[in-house]
C-alpha cells in the first residue's frame, strides 16, 4: 500500500533518509507490506529535487504488483521540461506550481527513484502531476495538468500556444526496461479554455486504454458522442476515451 502525505516536512532526497521537519511541506509516500493480518512500513518515499512546498503526493498511483510507484508533486516550480530534466534543484525562487512528478522502483526489499517527469510544455501554474493513473504491470504512465492552457486539440497538437486558459492536457509516457518515454501529449477534441480537461484519469490494466474526465466542459449533449460544440450547459463535464496502439 503507497500512502500519500502531501504536507510532510522531511529533508531528505532520497528513498529511506531520516526524518526530520527541515523542509515544510516537501510531501512524502509511505509504503506498508502485509504479512499474514500485519502490516509495517517498508518505504519512506522522497524526491530527488524534493523543496518545500512542493506537496509530493498530491496524488498516488501503484502497479498491481506493488513493484511500482508513481506520485505527483503538483506544486513542483521546475520549468525545464522532460523525463529526468536537469537542472531543476533548487528552484523556490519564484513559486510556479508548474508540477512534476516521480517513480520508484522497488528491488527485493530496497526503493529507488527511476524517473523524474516533467511536462513537456511546463507552464504557469499548470499543476502537472495532479492527477495520475498507473497501468497494471506499471509500464504505462498518465499524468494531467487540468489547468495547462493550450489551444490545440486531439493527440500530440502544438503545444506552446496558451491560449485556452485552464483548458488541461494529458502526458502519455511508457517504459521500455528502466526507460521512460513521453508517447503522447494528449488535448481533449473539442478542447476549450476553462474545460479542466485532465481533472479526472483512469488507465486500463494493460495500460491501452485511457478515460479522461473534464469537469468543466459545456455541452449539453446526452449519451455517447454527442454534440461536442454545443456549448449550452455551463460546466457540464465530459469523460474522453482514447486508445494505445
Amino acid at each position: 500500500m503507497a500512502v500519500a502525505g502531501y504536507d510532510e516536512d522531511g529533508s531528505p532526497r532520497v528513498p529511506n533518509g531520516i526524518p526530520d521537519n527541515l523542509r515544510g511541506g516537501a510531501g512524502t509516500i509511505y509504503v506498508f507490506t502485509r504479512d499474514g493480518a500485519n502490516w509495517r512500513q517498508t518505504g519512506y518515499l522522497k524526491g530527488s529535487n524534493s523543496e518545500g512546498a512542493d506537496s509530493l503526493g498530491y496524488s498516488v498511483a501503484i502497479s498491481q504488483d506493488g513493484n511500482t510507484i508513481a506520485a505527483g508533486t503538483a506544486d513542483e516550480d521546475c520549468y525545464f521540461p522532460g523525463v529526468n530534466a536537469s537542472p531543476c534543484d533548487n528552484d523556490r525562487v519564484s513559486n510556479t506550481s508548474s508540477g512534476a512528478a516521480y517513480v520508484w522502483v522497488r528491488t527485493g526489499n530496497n526503493w529507488t527513484q527511476q524517473a523524474f517527469f516533467k511536462a513537456s510544455n511546463p507552464g504557469l501554474e499548470d499543476w502537472f502531476g495532479v492527477r495520475m493513473a498507473l497501468s497494471g504491470d506499471g509500464n504505462t504512465l498518465a499524468i494531467s495538468a487540468p489547468l495547462e492552457d493550450g489551444i490545440g486539440q486531439g493527440i500530440n497538437p502544438p503545444q506552446n500556444d496558451d491560449l485556452a486558459h485552464e483548458a488541461g492536457a494529458v502526458y502519455f509516457f511508457t517504459r521500455d526496461g528502466a526507460t521512460w518515454t513521453q508517447r503522447a501529449f494528449v488535448k481533449a477534441t473539442n478542447n476549450e479554455a476553462f474545460d479542466e480537461f485532465g481533472s479526472a484519469l483512469s488507465l486500463s490494466r494493460d495500460g491501452r486504454t485511457l478515460v479522461v474526465g473534464a469537469r468543466g466542459e459545456d455541452s449539453a449533449a446526452k449519451g455517447v458522442n454527442g454534440n461536442q460544440r454545443d456549448n449550452s450547459a455551463s460546466e457540464a463535464g465530459a469523460a474522453f476515451v482514447f486508445s494505445y496502439n
